[in-house]
């Protein structure tokens, strides 16, 4: 116990080290060009150095072995089903949070920033050519899906496993959910983040977040616009509610059955879920346990305490 208790305290300062860097990145006027292009490529460099390399970093520090242990694999197409439905619950059920948090005042609607805007900063817009166009899917959808997927939901969960998976979906999405900066997108990134997570659980694979990540992505930065000028009107507003509430049901109804097909086949065949067994007791960890000692070490509360800081703008 007493390693996982270091790997507890250990974990977060990954997420910490990524976080002060994107802050620490405003105050050397890293994103200030005038250039569209020019500012898409250091931004490109910018979450390299925020999110790739320290990952790899801390990757390497954990044994040569440790590679095979981050859920890299393919997974089958058996599960192509519940990814899209994934896709379809996380696209409403951030819409509908979205919309409640609107109507009682939080936000007039998220979408009433730019999409252009990404960890708290807004880059500007590139042009309307096709080579503009597959620029801004990289640096807005792919890019950013590949690095935060790579750090939450292949390393973090992976650390925050032998706790359980409810544990290790919860930890990373709270961690996750200060990744923009904002308190307005604090709640819809945890729902957000909690779905991610149940796909990695249910596929085995860090590959399964990655693909709904990247399709919501792309749905934020080519669709929302028309959703969220659609609900402007009021005479739409009760239309749309009835439709998003009737979609979500589904939706999620849908996943789930395809979760229980997933993990029925798998028994089938012969394989299970991890248990997440303790090895030496026998018995299932004490998740609610691990998750205060986790929630409660410097380093988890240290991104709290940053995103908080930035929040209300003293850094």
């Amino acid at each position: 116990m007493q390693h996982k208790d270091k790997t507890i305290h250990l974990t977060p300062l990954l997420p910490l080290f990524t976080y002060a860097f994107l802050i620490f990145s405003d105050y050397i006027g890293a994103m200030q060009l005038t250039d569209s292009r020019d500012t898409y490529l250091t931004f490109v460099i910018l979450q390299l150095l925020a999110f790739v390399l320290p990952t790899i970093f801390f990757c390497k520090a954990r044994g040569e072995n440790y590679i095979f242990r981050l859920k890299l694999r393919l997974f089958g197409l058996e599960k192509d089903v519940f990814l899209i439905f994934a896709v379809l619950v996380m696209i409403t059920a951030v819409t509908a949070v979205e919309l409640l948090l609107r109507n009682f005042g939080i936000s007039d609607g998220l979408y009433a920033h730019s999409v252009y805007t990404i960890y708290g900063r807004t880059l500007p817009e590139t042009g309307a050519n096709i080579y503009d166009t597959l620029y801004t899917m990289v640096v807005f959808a792919i890019l950013p899906a590949i690095t935060e997927e790579f750090l939450f939901r292949s390393v973090l969960y992976t650390e925050y496993e032998h706790l359980g998976a409810p544990a290790a979906i919860l930890l990373t999405a709270l961690v996750y959910s200060i990744l923009d900066m904002s308190a307005v997108a604090f709640i819809p990134s945890i729902v957000g983040g909690i779905l991610l997570g149940f796909s990695v659980y249910i596929t085995q694979s860090a590959l399964a977040p990655l693909c709904i990540h990247i399709v919501y992505n792309l749905y934020s930065l080519f669709f929302e616009e028309y959703i969220w000028a659609f609900i402007a009107k009021p005479e739409n507003e009760i239309f749309f509610v009835f439709v998003l509430v009737t979609a979500l049901l589904f939706c999620t109804v849908m996943m789930l059955s395809q979760a229980e097909r997933v993990i029925y086949d798998k028994g089938i065949r012969g394989e299970k879920l991890p248990d997440y067994l303790d090895s030496k007791t026998g018995k299932r960890p004490r998740a609610a346990k691990g998750v205060a000692a986790a929630v409660f070490s410097p380093a988890y509360l240290g991104c709290f305490v940053l995103f908080i800081l930035k929040v209300i703008g003293i850094i």
